[in-house]
């Protein structure tokens, strides 16, 4: 869910999935559909605007129905229906991504009023999802047919850049490289933002998403805990 932006629940996009198949089919055969669809590599993230942007804003009912505990437990059941829903489509090489450090992005931050410290409450819920979430992605790869889940989880790696920025070539890892002057926060940026001088020096882009350099070495540290090698602009497992 995002205050501004239009979204599709991970729901609604394995029914739009649901269509490109349809059309696949319609194309090139059901049989040669298949085997794309069952040869084909799937990515799944999601978590972090259900916190953000929903959970922990009290506007929304879900900040007062569950407790952090049960709202993670809510995520991770709904998670675990949606994947065996995905293998049931033909899909069999799925690797979800975990949680960063939510209670340490620019807007969470802002609204502990802090400019340096984290929300380590918000962290310890992006922990406990990836942790119950990791434990769903290994139970389903043993026990779905033909399945490979693979679970990607480098929040350590994340909160490492973020308390030492300088050790990872950043110098600001609390601030967003987007503002709109001193108006905080500014959610999204515009073409009335203010950017800083230098964005690869920042590890935040806006008050939610890190920069391209930030994403860069977080993809990168990824694929490395995944045996996925990168050779030139292409990956080999």
């Amino acid at each position: 869910m995002h205050l501004q932006i239009q979204r599709f629940s991970l729901y609604k996009q394995i029914e739009l999935f649901q269509g490109t198949q349809a059309f696949m089919r319609e194309k090139i055969e059901r049989a040669a559909a298949d085997k794309l669809f069952g040869e084909a590599y799937y990515v799944v993230a999601m978590g972090a605007n259900d916190f953000n942007n929903n959970y922990l804003l009290p506007v929304y009912s879900d900040s007062w129905t569950y407790n952090g505990e049960t709202f993670v437990k809510y995520m991770v059941t709904t998670l675990e229906a949606q994947l065996r829903l995905l293998h049931g489509l033909g899909a069999r090489r799925v690797t979800f991504f975990g949680l960063g450090p939510i209670g340490c992005i620019p807007l969470q931050r802002l609204l502990q009023r802090s400019s340096t410290a984290c929300q380590e409450s918000t962290n310890k819920l992006s922990l406990s999802f990836n942790k119950q979430a990791g434990a769903v992605i290994k139970q389903l790869a043993a026990s779905l047919p033909n399945a490979t889940f693979l679970f990607g989880d480098v929040h350590d790696y994340f909160q490492d850049i973020i308390d030492r920025p300088y050790m990872h070539g950043f110098n600001n890892s609390h601030a967003p490289c987007c503002t709109l002057g001193k108006v905080r926060p500014t959610l999204t940026c515009t073409p009335l933002s203010t950017l800083c001088k230098d964005r690869n020096k920042y590890v935040f882009w806006d008050e939610y998403h890190p920069t391209d350099r930030a994403n860069e070495l977080i993809a990168l540290e990824t694929l490395k805990r995944l045996n996925i090698t990168v050779v030139a602009n292409t990956t080999s497992t």
